[in-house]
């Protein structure tokens, strides 16, 4: 043990940023300098970026078991995206939704984000680690039905590599006979000081499509929306470092907003793209992706779901696309010959053969959420900080002070160590 201990620090380091998250929590009960090391803003980053470097190819999978949002049981778990889609883990939420079930609003680096606002303003709000078992109930906004009364709202979720720091926005558009009115009323949460602050919309016109999922690429985040009185349909973005709302045009092929269309912003392959029902063709999807960010003109048709085509069973009881896989394949639901209308089969659909596979996953065909996973230490230490608003650090800092130090080894000493 002790000439383990011996060890530079830095290969010690580079030992420990190998192993899963669950054995270095034990790590913390063996000393105080293990617990110091395992526990430093340093070695978090670390041991995350190890992770994200070494793609485990891992998805974070909601389903939902039940009739309607009401009457029924929400799943997650963790599958590998492989060709058999390996469960990994199911995760046993800590906490429970009053009044149906959460909307999942984003995961990041292992760090999810739900919110309790699919039937009303309760703004009940968690941000839940399953790897460390440690979630952070986020304090209520300021804008709130008390002060505002009738209002929508879009919300995001998102890191800021730049200040190292997770950052939930909202946008509030307060309602004027029934109409939502620009500009939004912006409030922006961060982990880091663990309280919400107003961000100045100025004069921004363009509308945020309520509790519609968002896309979270290149540190921004997004969500389908329109502008006033117009109503073409647009993406409105928000930019988590510069803290700067903004639009991004469509292709002049989407149409605006019809009672049969269907727009949905998401990631394919570390793009930005965009899932669209077409209001000419019953039962068929574009997917289209921004080769070039930002560039308006490089919208393409990368290819196209003829749901018609998939199963003879399939018209009338399927779901949009709602993700896609790494390998570019796109998730759905069909109907089921096991279950009735309520309950679907998740189905794989590849875009090159045009042919689908059935995953073995069952749920309600409205409540299915995808999003990329790894495991990570984040929350592991600050988290009493933070729900007590006191100001933490998130930053990488090189804090490499005698963590290996033999002096301070003491096998039975676990003075100072938080619960885990």
């Amino acid at each position: 043990m002790s000439d383990f201990l011996l060890l530079p620090s830095e290969i010690f380091i580079e030992i420990l940023i190998r192993l899963p998250v669950k054995i270095l929590l034990r790590c913390t009960s063996v000393c105080k300098s293990w617990y110091s090391l395992v526990t430093s803003p340093y070695f978090i980053t670390t041991h995350l970026k190890h992770n994200n470097n070494n793609a485990n190819n891992q998805i974070l999978l909601r389903s939902f078991f039940g009739d309607n949002c009401y009457l029924g049981i929400d799943h997650y778990s963790v599958y590998r995206d492989n060709d058999t889609f390996d469960k990994l883990a199911d995760l046993d939420v800590p906490f429970s939704c009053i009044d149906g079930c959460f909307r999942v609003i984003g995961c990041s680096n292992g760090l999810i984000f739900f919110s309790d606002d699919e039937f009303g303003y309760k703004q009940t709000m968690y941000l839940w680690n399953p790897s460390i078992r440690k979630f952070v109930t986020v304090p209520r906004p300021r804008v709130t039905f008390d002060s505002k009364r009738s209002f929508d709202h879009a919300v995001g979720f998102g890191f800021d590599a730049a200040a190292n720091d997770y950052k939930i926005v909202r946008l509030v558009y307060v309602k004027s006979n029934n109409i939502k009115v620009p500009p939004p009323e912006v409030e922006l949460f961060e982990l880091s000081t663990g309280s919400w602050r107003s961000i100045n919309a100025g004069d921004f016109k363009y509308v945020a499509e309520n509790q519609t999922p968002h896309a979270f690429l290149n540190g921004v985040i997004h969500w389908t929306g329109y502008e006033k009185g117009d109503l073409p349909k647009l993406i409105v973005s928000f930019d988590l470092q510069n803290e700067e709302l903004g639009a991004i045009m469509l292709p002049p092929e989407v149409p605006g907003i019809t009672p049969s269309s269907y727009l949905r912003v998401a990631t394919f392959r570390d793009t930005l793209s965009l899932i669209q029902r077409s209001i000419h063709i019953d039962y068929y999807y574009c997917i289209w992706v921004m080769k070039d960010y930002g560039v308006a003109k490089s919208w393409t048709k990368e290819f196209a779901i003829d749901v018609k085509g998939l199963s003879k069973d399939a018209i009338g009881f399927f779901s949009a696309p709602f993700g896609f896989r790494d390998n570019g394949d796109a998730l759905l639901s069909l109907k089921s010959s096991q279950y009735e209308y309520a309950i679907q089969d998740l189905v794989s659909y590849d875009p090159e053969s045009k042919q689908i596979k059935y995953l073995g996953i069952h749920g309600h065909p409205c409540l299915f959420y995808k999003d990329s996973y790894v495991e990570s230490l984040v929350l592991v230490k600050g988290l009493s900080e933070v729900l007590g608003r006191k100001k933490i650090s998130c930053d990488a800092v090189a804090c490499m002070e005698a963590f290996i130090s033999p002096k301070e080894d003491d096998d039975n000493d676990e003075g100072g160590r938080e619960s885990v």
